[in-house]
């Protein structure tokens, strides 16, 4: 064992990011510059994803040349969603169990993985509020608390990207995405047919517990707020605050609450929420099935 001299430097933070690249935790995140490059970098990778998932779904899934054209743009949507939600649900996770930074100054505290997370974040949802208002607008299908929470994401996100302030909210609230990929999954099992399957059974369980894992998240969130209160109040930029003090309680108070109850009802009745007027005249699952 060595001995730890009073000039020896302080053990550094494992970095998340430096399992992608060792050069990524070097980056200056601070600058603008770098900011943009990200937020670009990640809004073409989820167009890049989207086109993909147009090339590949047709090859293979048979069920997905018989959707109509606003449910193959959902279908789409989902995939690039599912693979932000095991991206943002990896880096929360990881917030929430290792000691960095963020639990030291819940306000000011950063980490280059916090840095670079956020920043893709931004890239994500402005992307995907882009796709979600064009399909809005043409296919006149809106939905307010999907809307919402993905325009205040990308607000809030923002400001926090370019404030540098509460990474520990942010950071840790990408958990919050853990249940992204398994609602993908459901739906697209969905339209093809397997709601009767054990494994789509299965993979509603697992979504109906991941929102309420978000509920016990949410809730510590809520707590550290509460014990750091007076901190908070004072030292955090107010742009971030009302950010995170008007998306937070509607989060946990309306809209956690109201999906674990659709999506509870959900492994009950098999239905499709997203497109309930597909169900008329079509059977459980609508425009997949074939007329005879």
């Amino acid at each position: 064992m060595v001995a730890k001299g009073l000039d020896a430097e302080p053990e550094k933070d494992f970095e998340l990011i430096s399992l992608i690249h060792p050069k990524l935790v070097q980056l200056d995140y601070e600058s603008s510059e770098v900011k943009k490059q990200l937020i670009l970098g990640s809004f073409f990778f989820f167009f890049g994803t989207y086109i993909f998932s147009m090339i590949v779904s047709p090859a293979i899934f048979s069920s997905y040349k018989n959707l109509r054209t606003k449910e193959k743009v959902f279908w789409h949507l989902a995939i690039v969603r599912s693979v932000f939600g095991f991206f943002a649900g990896f880096v929360g996770l990881w917030a929430l169990s290792t000691p960095t930074n963020l639990d030291r100054d819940v306000v000011f505290g950063t980490t280059a993985t916090t840095y670079f997370a956020i920043a893709t974040t931004v890239g994500f949802f402005t992307f995907e509020c882009t796709a979600l208002m064009i399909s809005d607008i043409i296919f006149r299908n809106y939905s307010m608390l999907l809307n919402l929470h993905h325009w205040l994401s990308l607000v809030g996100y923002s400001i926090v990207l370019y404030s540098g302030s509460s990474h520990f909210f942010a950071g840790k609230g990408l958990v919050l995405e853990m249940s992204t990929p398994f609602s993908a999954i459901c739906w697209t099992m969905l339209k093809c047919g397997k709601e009767k399957s054990f494994l789509w059974k299965a993979n509603q369980f697992f979504l109906v517990h991941t929102f309420h894992c978000r509920s016990i998240v949410e809730c510590y969130l809520l707590f550290t707020s509460y014990k750091n209160w007076d901190y908070i109040y004072t030292q955090m930029p107010s742009p971030v605050f009302y950010a995170l003090y008007i998306q937070l309680p509607l989060i946990t108070f309306i809209m956690t609450p109201y999906w674990t109850y659709k999506k509870t009802v959900q492994m009950v009745q098999q239905k499709d929420w997203n497109f309930e007027d597909s169900e008329k005249g079509a059977g459980t699952n609508g425009s997949i099935k074939k007329d005879a």
